[in-house]
């Protein structure tokens, strides 16, 4: 009979020790996961598309990057414009594909972003006003730059982005 209870005791004392698939709230906010969570340009919304524009250009994670865009729709009708960059020498792609080629291009040269200062974004912004300016720091093949970024929003997604960058 002990010996029942001790196998008894054991059992209970491994069962405690495995971990449980009870998920408990947390009073902290989770950040959207995923591009389609949040439909409107909500300052979470903005705060959740400036971080995974960086995180993912420096990911090399194109899909990912290319999934924080409107390609649905005309840039006339609300979908994407184009994207602005001038590390140096200034670029206007207005297309998906001429943006892929420009981004393999860019991380090739080992091009990274690091975030200098993102500010908060208050609520209730629209198109075309919803646009999220973040100050960087960048740096690829030997040359250090900062510089800054407009995102624009609208639905909820990407529709445009201008960055200029100067050597510091």
């Amino acid at each position: 009979m002990i010996r029942a209870w001790a196998v008894i005791a054991a059992l209970v004392v491994l069962a405690s020790c495995a971990p449980s698939a009870l998920v408990t709230s947390s009073n902290s906010p989770t950040p959207p996961t995923s591009t389609t969570e949040i439909p409107k340009c909500s300052s979470a919304r903005l705060t959740f598309l400036v971080e995974q524009f960086f995180a993912r250009y420096n990911a090399r994670d194109l899909d990912g990057f290319l999934a924080l865009f409107n390609w649905g729709a005309p840039a006339g009708g609300g979908g994407f414009g184009s994207y602005v960059d001038n590390p140096g020498q200034p670029q206007q792609l207005r297309d998906r594909a001429s943006l892929s080629a420009y981004l393999r291009g860019r991380w090739a040269i080992d091009d990274r972003f690091s975030i200098a200062d993102a500010g908060s974004y208050p609520e209730g912004l629209a198109f075309p006003n919803a646009n999220p300016t973040v100050e960087f720091m960048r740096s690829f093949s030997g040359v250090a730059q900062s510089g800054n970024a407009k995102l624009v929003c609208n639905s909820g997604l990407l529709v445009g982005v201008v960055m200029s960058s100067t050597q510091r």
